[in-house]
């Protein structure tokens, strides 16, 4: 009889309100990077390696000549973001509101294609002038090439930097993550940080 009353007040108790909890953080932080934006790099880079000789106890020097390097530089960069660092604040279970924290967009990769055979970059143009001219062997040459690619590598990551392109990944990633956030029924609002 006791057994019998005790199950009948526990099914006839009230049932507490459930309140969901927040749109699942983890399912965001386990997507890692966020790779909202690729940007395709392409220039026309001259490269000039002068060859001189310093004339000690002076303030001049002898020009040999040098080597004159035209390079087609192709590549790409990623921009995205790190949804590993992710983070709620402001989480009204009443209204079913959150601020999903995120950091800014930033660049993930820049790189040059050295694969001619699929487009990309290659040497179109290398000139040697001056003395450099008759001597032997191309270890000028190899260093002009080096610097040349040293150029494209730098100026590709200089311009995957922009703010413009920033501005554009963090609003493809806002694309991607606020339908995913909002499909839990939360209202989420996101602030880059």
């Amino acid at each position: 009889m006791i057994l019998l009353s005790g199950v009948i007040a526990w099914k006839l108790k009230p049932e507490k309100e459930h309140v969901p909890p927040p749109p699942a953080l983890v399912t965001v932080q386990e997507m890692g990077v966020l790779t909202s934006l690729k940007v395709n790099y392409a220039n026309i880079i001259e490269f000039n390696k002068r060859v001189t000789q310093e004339i000690p106890w002076t303030q001049w020097e002898l020009r040999f000549g040098g080597t004159r390097v035209i390079l087609v530089a192709r590549g790409d960069c990623l921009i995205g973001t790190d949804l590993k660092l992710a983070r709620y604040e402001k989480v009204s279970f009443q209204d079913k509101t959150a601020s999903l924290v995120v950091p800014h967009p930033k660049i993930i990769s820049a790189r040059l294609n050295h694969d001619p055979k699929s487009g990309g970059s290659y040497f179109y143009e290398m000139t040697n002038s001056g003395v450099v001219a008759l001597v032997p062997g191309t270890e000028g040459q190899t260093k002009a090439m080096n610097l040349a690619l040293q150029k494209g590598q730098s100026e590709i990551q200089t311009n995957c930097g922009k703010s413009e392109l920033i501005e554009s990944a963090r609003k493809s990633a806002e694309a991607v993550l606020l339908p995913t956030v909002s499909a839990t029924g939360w209202k989420v609002g996101i602030v880059w940080q």
